[in-house]
């Protein structure tokens, strides 16, 4: 499929084409029947498959393929009449039919896998009636500008993806200033870098692609990640692993040599044929692992199956994602995924003569024929159960107390009861890997990593992420973009050090309810429990609210001191506290009536509102029953379908005559104009009627004659307005500022060589080309305004005396301290 587009993008009549018309060959060859070239396709089934509008494919991507050669159309009509499609040929895919070996030249299979991808990346997605809806794909509801770039970029890079949905990023040099990643996605697309990193971003927002950042140390670069592509080998994998486990995958393996079992102990499938068969009767036999050999190899870490199990564990394709491609259906990561026993490698079986000798450390003797554990047999009955997860961050260090009391308290902290880990002791232990920081939060995520780790669901992490984000994006509105991950990352590891070293039992609990939300002391919006975001220093407004707590202590100390001059120091602390007690009070009280006062305002509002609305109720319902005002009919909101579409068409053929009007004539000679204004309308309402004449002959009721006046109407407006378009396109002034443009481009020195330049400056032209086009337009049909003595149409000016006017008359019967009959005005004059 990757040979199929590259051929078909690198086509000479697709190769210089925009992205919409790049990826509109892309689904004519993945929904063209095998062996022919031809398929019948809406252009509006087209338009959903790239992400635009029905107009846009009609008129922009339709002309410019069958102008480059890339297909030919032929319109296709029903029994009745109407246009039902076109018929589109892919002109490449047809010369490659013709010929032989070509990579077009798709077969079933091939073709089916094609249009599945494309429909699970972009497709548009179709409810049918009476059957199963498909959903639309990743990027289906992506729409307007740049939807079918990202469409045809998520595409290549899926193609490219590897099992685990990494993408082999490009080699050499990367323009300063710009990501390998943006590269990458820049050569695929066959772009620059600044257009495809824009491309990416899109992407990346969308959530379809994911960006890990290298981590400090680690040596290894930035990833580019699909993660649709790892789920669905994940999907993959899973149902293999389904079928083996219950037992479909029995006559497969009978009769049959499989080389993925042991050799010795038959632990996982049969013998294979090509193993040495060494019957040992009577002498012990030593079976030795291969990292044995290793002298920096731990003898204990094969010294037991329990150990071998953990060791597989370890070494699953979770951790390794490059070498996925290369193991077996029941190798590794698969054997994990579906709680098989992981089994160790062995040697060649040899004959030992003498006594059995265990000096190397392995402990796994047995006859051939040989099934169980050896002994003994309670060798692993203090590892947890099948369903127990185990995580590698482990509060209280590597491994944990051992004895005693302490080891019950351990596991309590892990949240498991000691009763239940004794009563779990059959199977291996299920290692999960600690989850990584999301990609862009790694900065912010950092002091908090342990707790982050203990979060083992996907969906979770990512809700988290989220919330993250959304606190991170606030703290930026307040303290701007160059600190606010800084200032989060400090905030949330201020809070993990108010734990005190306990430990947070609730990972998502903790950090969405105690470490991310900010906590205010005061009315200040920068105040995070009682510090400055924006300083780190002592918040001004929490230090104003303890100051007046204290000069009211002050004061009523100075007073009850100066009252009672002789009492007693514990009879003057008493006052104090009662006086001090006593204006609390009264300004909690204060407090409460000035909120009942705020409510007691809002309600009124409220009641205004309210009112507004039942009284704008009443005017739409009255306007819903008021009769059409051109013929009539009742309860038609003062004007009925049909009048609405006989409007609609007159404005439409007035439209299509200026039009026509301001492509042909002269515009300075008011009589040439208005001479060519009536020939045109007369030509226009004979040719509208003439199609209306044919549908009334055709027995179509009134109803349908003006819907139909309405559509045949803007058809002919809207093929002037094409009409225009290309003319103005065509003229002096707008090819010359295409060519200043195109100059201007190439004359800058930012682009790395002579192509990319070029490439820069045909796309300066054509934006200069398009502006040129409208301003020439505009000016047209100001011209055209001024020679028929019309007032030119634009915005309505602000006029602010009268606005302000308006205003002060305006009651406002909310406000506690005007009455509600008195006008703003005399309100105003009386302040």
């Amino acid at each position: 499929m990757q040979a199929a587009l590259d051929a078909l993008l690198s086509d000479r009549a697709v190769r210089g084409r925009q992205d919409a018309e790049r990826l509109a060959t892309v689904v004519l060859l993945a929904k063209a029947p095998v062996g022919s070239s031809t398929l019948l396709l809406r252009a509006g089934e087209m338009a959903r498959w790239l992400g635009f509008s029905e107009s846009y494919v009609d008129h922009r991507v339709l002309p410019a393929l069958r102008a480059s050669g890339a297909v030919e159309t032929s319109v296709k009509k029903n029994s009745e009449g109407y246009v039902s499609g076109l018929e589109w040929e892919l002109l490449p895919l047809t010369t490659a039919l013709d010929g032989r070996g070509s990579p077009l030249m798709l077969n079933k299979s091939e073709a089916a896998t094609l249009l599945r991808l494309c429909e699970r990346l972009f497709g548009p997605g179709w409810a049918p009636v009476d059957k199963p809806a498909t959903p639309a794909g990743l990027l289906g509801e992506r729409r307007g500008r740049g939807a079918a770039t990202a469409r045809l970029a998520l595409l290549h890079l899926a193609l490219q993806a590897r099992a685990d949905g990494s993408v082999r990023l490009v080699g050499g040099a990367v323009k300063q200033g710009h990501r390998r990643v943006g590269a990458t996605v820049g050569r695929l697309l066959g772009c620059p870098v600044e257009d495809a990193e824009q491309v990416l971003d899109d992407m990346v927002a969308e959530g379809v692609v994911e960006v890990h950042a290298s981590s400090p140390g680690s040596g290894a670069g930035e990833r580019l990640v699909i993660p649709a592509v790892a789920a669905a080998h994940r999907r993959a994998r899973g149902s293999e692993l389904s079928l083996v486990g219950s037992g479909l995958g029995e006559g497969v393996h009978e009769g049959a040599s499989d080389t993925s079992g042991c050799a010795v102990c038959g632990a996982a499938g049969g013998a294979s044929s090509d193993a040495p068969q060494t019957v040992l009767k009577g002498d012990g036999w030593v079976q030795e692992g291969f990292d044995v050999v290793d002298e920096g190899f731990s003898r204990g870490a094969v010294g037991a199956l329990r150990d071998q199990d953990s060791l597989a564990a370890s070494q699953t394709h979770a951790d390794m994602p490059s070498d996925q491609g290369k193991r077996s259906p029941l190798e590794g990561g698969r054997e994990a995924a579906a709680g098989a026993l992981h089994h160790a490698p062995h040697a060649p079986v040899v004959e030992i003569s003498g006594s059995l000798s265990l000096s190397r450390g392995f402990s796994g003797e047995a006859d051939r024929d040989c099934g169980g554990l050896p002994e003994p047999a309670d060798a692993g009955e203090d590892q947890p159960g099948p369903d127990t997860v185990v995580e590698e961050t482990v509060p209280g260090g590597q491994g944990g107390p051992l004895r005693g009391e302490q080891q019950e308290e351990v596991r309590g902290e892990l949240g498991v009861p000691a009763t239940q880990e004794r009563a779990s002791v059959a199977g291996p232990a299920v290692f999960v890997r600690p989850a990584s920081l999301p990609a862009g939060l790694e900065a912010v995520l950092a002091p908090v990593r342990s707790v982050w780790e203990r979060i083992a669901r996907v969906s979770t992490q990512r809700h988290v992420a989220t919330a993250v984000r959304i606190q991170l994006d606030a703290v930026r509105g307040i303290v701007g973009s160059e600190h606010a991950e800084e200032i989060l990352a400090e905030r949330l590891e201020r809070r993990l050090e108010q734990q005190m070293g306990r430990p947070v039992s609730n990972s998502v609990g903790w950090l969405l309810g105690r470490g991310l939300p900010q906590r205010q002391w005061c009315w200040s919006q920068m105040c995070d429990e009682g510090q400055r975001m924006d300083t780190g220093g002592e918040c001004p407004s929490c230090q104003v609210l303890a100051g007046d707590s204290r000069a009211l202590r002050t004061r009523i100390t100075a007073e009850v001191e100066q009252e009672m001059p002789r009492a007693a120091a514990q009879v003057v602390r008493a006052e104090v506290e009662k006086r001090l007690h006593a204006a609390v009070m009264s300004k909690a009280a204060a407090q409460a009536v000035r909120r009942e006062r705020q409510l007691a305002e809002r309600q009124a509002r409220e009641r205004v509102i309210a009112q507004r609305r039942a009284e704008f109720a009443a005017t739409e319902e009255a306007r819903r029953a008021a009769p059409c005002a051109a013929c009539g009919m009742p309860d038609a909101a003062g004007l009925c379908p049909v009048c609405t579409w006989r409007q609609a068409a007159e404005r439409a053929l007035a439209e299509a005559v200026d039009l026509a009007v301001m492509a042909r004539v002269d515009l300075t000679d008011p009589a040439v104009v208005a001479e060519a204004t009536a020939r045109c309308a007369a030509d226009t309402q004979a040719l509208l009627e003439q199609q209306l004449d044919r549908l009334r002959a055709e027995g179509a009721e009134e109803v349908a004659l003006g819907f139909a006046a309405r559509e045949i109407a803007e058809k002919i407006r809207d093929q002037r307005r094409e009409s225009l378009h290309d003319r103005l396109m065509r003229s002096t002034e707008a090819q010359a500022e295409a060519d200043r443009a195109y100059a201007t481009e190439l004359r800058t020195h930012r682009h790395p060589g002579r192509a990319p330049a070029e490439t820069a400056a045909e796309r300066a032209a054509d934006e200069a080309l398009l502006r040129a086009v409208e301003v020439l337009r505009a000016e047209r049909a100001r011209q055209l305004q001024a020679v028929r003595g019309e007032r030119p149409t634009g915005p309505a000016s602000t006029d602010w005396q009268s606005r302000f006017a308006q205003l002060v008359a305006q009651e406002l019967a909310e406000e506690g301290t005007i009455e509600a009959g008195v006008p703003m005005a005399e309100a105003v004059n009386a302040a």
